[in-house]
């Protein structure tokens, strides 16, 4: 049984896109074959044969929806089909370019028959990271869905409710850590916070609880739902009703809904190797400069990364160091570019003590290291006819 993601596809620049089911392990000449609802094939044939009236049909492969009447049980009964017009005059005629497409078990039409060279839709994220539609977390950790337009005089950012489970929301660009501020939510957003709050609400006590609903319709033919934001507070309905208890938020002109406004949001952030906490929209940590998407992945990169600032407070040109692993870790070379940086005690730039703490870092990282972390780290391996234990370790670069 195939296995189905459900994204967005489209024929860039021609049509799309289009909401999809696809199978990623399946692929036509490199193209996708998407299964489509029937709403969506309607809109597919729209378009295609509004493209058919515009360019032509020699040059448009047409979708069409036969609607049937209803059957016994009252369900919508429809045919569709492809055609492919370019080879009407390639000996065959109507049954050459015509293919009728047969539904899934689970009322899905792919559109056979024909050279449809559909793409999985992409989104850039801020990061410059290209990602298909169905990833919906960029692997720096930013959400697809708060890759729109910032509204002015607001920041993109995460918040939380004492310190608690973080979501993607907008805040006014003043806003600051410790401050009490009013997060407006994307709806997938919104549609996390519901199934927090509900959730908590059945392990917890009902009867106190505040929760988030999202009523929706299903997709019209264009793709669009009809949707409803509830917030309940059943502490309210208990004493007065719940015509007192039940609000609609409604979104502000963004498309953002003002979710929990007099909850205790407060600024999320992110802790930097370094030490430091930082605002989650503060792309920078304050303290060293690191970004919060350049941040060391394993205990070795980090270790690395303190190395190098230990010996940037003495040398701050320094890009690399030589590290010996021979009996336990040592730095016996730090570079800057390609020049070799004097070490010596009595004419280099460095002391004992400073060349010994960073000896340690890296020795407490490597104690803590699991078999293998080393080969997948990305120290690198610079053996030379001395030594066969020598690894090269690079510096971020240095913030100014």
């Amino acid at each position: 049984m195939q296995t189905l993601t459900a994204t967005r596809v489209l024929i860039p620049g021609v049509i799309g896109p289009y909401d999809a089911h696809v199978n990623l392990a399946a692929d036509w000449n490199g193209f996708a074959q998407p299964l489509f609802t029937l709403d969506t094939v309607r809109q597919i044939s729209t378009d295609t044969q509004a493209q058919a009236d515009e360019c032509g049909s020699d040059a448009v492969i047409t979708v069409h929806v036969i609607e049937g009447d209803p059957g016994a049980e009252g369900e919508p009964r429809a045919v569709v089909l492809t055609v492919n017009w370019q080879w009407w005059c390639q000996d065959g005629g109507a049954k050459k370019v015509t293919a009728i497409a047969e539904p899934t078990a689970d009322g899905l039409y792919g559109l056979p028959g024909s050279s449809l060279c559909w793409e999985i839709e992409t989104w850039d994220c801020a990061c410059e990271e290209k990602n298909p539609w169905h990833v919906t977390v960029c692997q720096c950790g930013q959400l697809r869905d708060m890759q729109v337009a910032v509204p002015d005089g607001m920041v993109a950012t995460r918040v939380c409710v004492d310190g608690l489970a973080t979501y993607p929301a907008f805040v006014v660009e003043h806003a600051r850590r410790g401050h009490p501020i009013t997060p407006y939510f994307p709806l997938d957003a919104v549609r996390e916070l519901a199934a927090d709050t509900q959730k908590a609400a059945a392990q917890y006590d009902p009867r106190s609880a505040e929760t988030i609903h999202v009523l929706e319709t299903h997709p019209d033919a264009t793709g669009n739902r009809g949707t409803l934001v509830l917030h309940a507070d059943w502490v309210t309905e208990a004493d007065e009703g719940p015509a007192d208890a039940a609000k609609v938020v409604v979104p502000n002109e963004h498309g953002l809904y003002p979710v929990g406004p007099d909850w205790h949001w407060s600024l999320a952030c992110w802790w930097c190797t370094c030490g430091w906490d930082n605002a989650w929209h503060s792309a920078e940590c304050r303290a060293c400069g690191l970004t919060r998407a350049g941040q060391p992945t394993t205990p070795l990169e980090a270790a690395a990364w303190r190395a190098g600032r230990i010996l940037r407070t003495l040398a701050p040109e320094a890009t690399s160091a030589l590290i010996d692993l021979h009996d336990a870790a040592r730095i016996c070379a730090v570079y800057a570019g390609d020049t070799e940086i004097d070490t010596a005690d009595d004419t280099g730039v460095f002391d004992t003590e400073t060349l010994g703490e960073a000896d340690e870092a890296l020795r407490q990282a490597l104690d803590a290291a699991a078999p293998g972390d080393l080969a997948k780290s990305k120290w690198e391996h610079a053996p030379d006819t001395e030594s066969a234990d020598l690894y090269r370790i690079a510096f971020s670069p240095a913030h100014h």
